[in-house]
């Protein structure tokens, strides 16, 4: 939709950097923000890409110093900058080990969960998800009572950035 309004794309990978393989160029990606933190990196640092071709101008938020080609003021931080770099170095070189590992706990939770419980049903698609996400409907449960039954597993009965926490 984006391309055919000649309107950048602009996806928040923070979750997808060293987790799954990121293809700006297929994906048709303009601008893809990443955090640091995410990835095991220092917290406070992040990265912008930015399409070259065809050309996206940004323009400042602030003014000031004109540091990074004018986009932004202040000094950058080269320890957070080079910690950065390491981690996303690491993340890439531990992707496919870390994917069969966390797919591998993905089915020991499902299969352990199935064992236990009956109704137990996997929202969307197994093969088209990233492994360190389990989604599931337990029939007959509410999810407030699911989640103060579980102190010592992360769980949500909502998306993160809508749930509130319980008491």
């Amino acid at each position: 939709i984006c391309k055919e309004h000649n309107v950048p794309f602009h996806t928040d990978a923070a979750q997808a950097i060293g987790k799954i393989p990121v293809d700006v160029k297929k994906w048709n990606i303009g601008l893809m923000s990443m955090s640091g933190h995410k990835i095991y990196g220092p917290k406070g640092v992040g990265a912008l890409f930015v399409r070259r071709r065809p050309r996206i101008r940004l323009e400042p938020l602030i003014n000031g110093g004109g540091q990074e080609r004018g986009l932004r003021s202040g000094t950058a931080s080269t320890q957070q900058i080079l910690g950065f770099g390491a981690a996303c170095e690491l993340a890439m070189k531990e992707m496919e080990y870390d994917e069969k590992w966390i797919k591998g706990l993905q089915e020991r939770l499902l299969n352990g969960v199935r064992e236990k419980l009956d109704g137990v049903v996997v929202n969307g698609s197994m093969e088209s998800r990233y492994s360190g996400n389990l989604n599931l409907s337990f029939a007959y449960v509410e999810g407030e009572s699911l989640l103060m039954g579980l102190k010592e597993v992360a769980v949500s009965s909502g998306s993160a950035c809508t749930s509130a926490s319980l008491e």
